[in-house]
């Protein structure tokens, strides 16, 4: 005579059983609209670095990665960091939801709700997009952007800097609350 627990616990066996018996190889299963992007690679979680001359430049990183030959696209709670040059120390942390990672120049690209937070004074810049140019020693965007600066708040059309974040320029700026640094 059985009892319901043996039931059960050979119920379950037999289901187990069952769900490994298929009729081809298993998939994974990939959103339509990812796979519909023709990547080279899908990566999940991947952390992508760059250097000069031997020492950190760059991190970026993200939820999923579609890799292309000349590219990069990040999706999902991206991550940018860059670092002081030659000495490899956290210089600026950019957060977004999706970026580009051009592989040729080293361009990246972030897209949605885009955070900038410059560690050496605790700035911060939102803005939709940004733009980060190693070639040209420049990250800017050409999105409204608001830039918090201690207790000011700057609001304008635009904003571009220097990658030592010396000299921030938003254009048609205005500013509510505090004072600013000059």
């Amino acid at each position: 005579m059985f009892t319901s627990r043996g039931l059960r616990a050979q119920a379950l066996a037999a289901g187990l059983l069952l769900a490994g018996c298929t009729d081809g190889p298993s998939r994974m299963i990939v959103d339509p609209y990812l796979e519909a992007m023709g990547a080279d690679y899908l990566a999940f979680g991947l952390r992508h670095t760059g250097t000069r001359e031997g020492v950190l430049d760059f991190r970026i990183e993200g939820d999923t990665a579609l890799i292309f030959t000349d590219s990069i696209l990040f999706r999902g709670n991206v991550t940018f960091t860059t670092y002081h040059e030659g000495i490899g120390t956290e210089k600026a942390v950019v957060t977004s939801e999706r970026g580009r990672l051009d592989m040729d120049t080293n361009e990246m690209l972030a897209e949605g709700n885009t955070v900038l937070l410059i560690l050496a004074d605790g700035r911060r810049i939102e803005s939709p997009e940004l733009r980060y140019l190693p070639d040209e020693d420049r990250i800017r965007s050409d999105s409204a952007t608001v830039m918090y600066d201690g207790d000011a708040i700057i609001e304008g059309t635009s904003f571009t800097s220097d990658l030592n974040f010396e000299r921030v320029v938003i254009l048609n700026g205005r500013t509510r609350g505090g004072s600013l640094r000059f």
